[in-house]
């Protein structure tokens, strides 16, 4: 068992989002998103970011740029390879750091080089290290897959690097395969032997990269890699959320301000679709839930009794659940199962009332109790008179993404005319269109004129339980 490091003072965060975020399958910030994300960092507590990879595009070199600009506290940093022209991209955009890297065990070697030995690789990083410090940039040299290479390897690289002048070394858990112990030992050799401040990036394919972190914080590494909700390559990395909060609550480091932890975690969300499952540490839908008997009981007299720290504290809110769900039909295996939607006035759904037209539920967990989401249709024919109705809807929120559709009766979908309020904006809406909801954000819409169809779609089974409550319960600890 390895001593727990007291005095955090000197540990630096590096966040990640920006640049290995764009790892993660299907996502590209653009110039905007970063600037907001980096902004919304900023306000958090980072004092280091990552912006991305300007070498690899004349679009990337303009995006990081922009981005640089507009930072506001936080130092930066540009993502290069071993090459002077990309140490030249990363000057060029206005980084305050660049970070190198490069692979040199076997494996990299064999299918990441085309005809270079380890002298080759040293002697590129010597290069691109010695270009870098030339230009007055700040230089870490990450060695990738450190956790699958060789100390000869390594430390040969390393002191070639330190010797070009790199002011930090970083050891990479490239394919999170590191265990607390196996990551302490290597960070703990490095710290000790090379007296040189060391950095680690932990990957989290077997789920430990937090762990894995906070290993190497306690054997003397000097800064420690990020991302909010972990996103990244394949799994992702160390989630910047779940770090800071454990950071607070067990090690008394209280440089972040947590009750942003719901607006960064939902920025990153809207800006790329990633939605955490709810069982998530932290942010998880279902974090602050209790729904046993004994739970609710013992949480009503003091939450400390099934809480970690308070929900408020990281901006969430705490759900007491009454209602033990009923015994369900088997499910498995699974069965071709014919439903059928009904029909039901909206009076049935919280901040509803009775609308126009006729109502059908066409699934939920009650025409399937297998359905993972809610959508209804409002048909409005031809009898109904314009402006017969008034705001059937009050504004409201889900705590997952939903969407309106609106197609009119005319063969192009025109013909129908709708009022649509999303998060303080509202406009008029003709048909034929769809308007894509984000989870959290607050809306309502209201019937105009015309003839047609309205469909809804939450990605929830059960309308009323996707709602936020518009008040908080009052509960006995804050």
């Amino acid at each position: 068992m390895f001593k727990i490091k007291e005095d955090l003072s000197a540990l630096e965060i590096v966040d990640c989002t920006l640049r290995e975020g764009e790892q993660q399958s299907g996502v590209r910030f653009s110039a905007e998103d970063k600037i907001y994300l980096l902004h919304q960092l900023e306000e958090f507590g980072i004092q280091i970011v990552e912006v991305g990879h300007p070498g690899i595009s004349p679009e990337d070199e303009e995006i990081c740029s922009r981005v640089i600009k507009a930072a506001r506290s936080a130092k930066t940093l540009a993502h290069s390879r071993a090459t002077v022209e990309e140490v030249q991209a990363a000057a060029r955009v206005g980084a305050d750091w660049v970070g190198i890297w490069g692979s040199v065990n076997p494996i990299s070697l064999k299918t990441k080089w085309t005809n270079k030995s380890l002298d080759d690789i040293c002697r590129l990083i010597y290069q691109a290290i010695s270009e870098a410090k030339r230009l007055g940039l700040r230089v870490r040299l990450t060695l990738e897959d450190a956790s699958r290479s060789d100390w000869t390897v390594l430390n040969q690289t390393a002191r070639i690097a330190i010797e070009a002048g790199a002011d930090r070394i970083s050891l990479a858990d490239t394919v999170g395969i590191w265990e607390p112990t196996s990551c302490h030992q290597l960070v703990s050799r490095a710290v000790t032997e090379w007296k040189h401040p060391v950095e680690v990036h932990c990957h989290n394919d077997f789920g430990l990269a937090l762990a894995n972190t906070l290993a190497a914080v306690d054997a003397g590494a000097q800064a420690v890699d990020v991302s909010i909700l972990g996103i990244g390559e394949r799994v992702g990395i160390t989630d910047l959320l779940q770090l800071a909060v454990v950071l607070e609550e067990s090690r008394g480091e209280q440089r972040f301000h947590l009750q942003k932890i719901s607006s960064l975690a939902d920025a990153v969300k809207n800006a790329t679709g990633y939605n955490p499952d709810e069982l998530r540490p932290v942010i998880g839908k279902n974090a602050f839930t209790h729904t046993s008997k004994y739970h609710r009981n013992a949480v009503i007299k003091n939450p400390v009794s099934y809480e970690p720290f308070p929900p408020k504290k990281v901006g969430r809110k705490r759900k007491i659940i009454n209602n033990r769900p009923p015994l369900r039909e088997p499910r498995l295996p699974v069965k071709l199962k014919i439903s059928c939607p009904f029909k039901k006035e909206s009076s049935e759904l919280k901040y509803h009332r009775d609308g126009p037209g006729d109502r059908w539920v066409l699934i939920d967990h009650r025409v399937d109790k297998r359905a993972s989401f809610y959508m209804m249709r409002r048909t409005i024919d031809k009898g109904m008179k314009p402006h017969s109705f008034g705001k059937h809807v009050d504004t409201h929120t889900h705590h997952c993404d939903s969407t309106l559709i609106f197609m009119g009766n005319e063969p192009d979908g025109s013909g129908l005319t709708c009022m649509v309020y999303l998060n303080g904006e509202e406009k008029v809406v003709h048909s034929p269109a769809t308007i894509f909801i984000p989870a959290k954000a607050e809306h309502t819409y209201s019937y105009v004129s015309g003839t047609g169809d309205i469909y809804n779609i939450v990605l929830a089974p059960n309308y009323n339980e996707s709602l936020y409550e518009k008040t908080e319960i009052p509960v006995i600890f804050p």
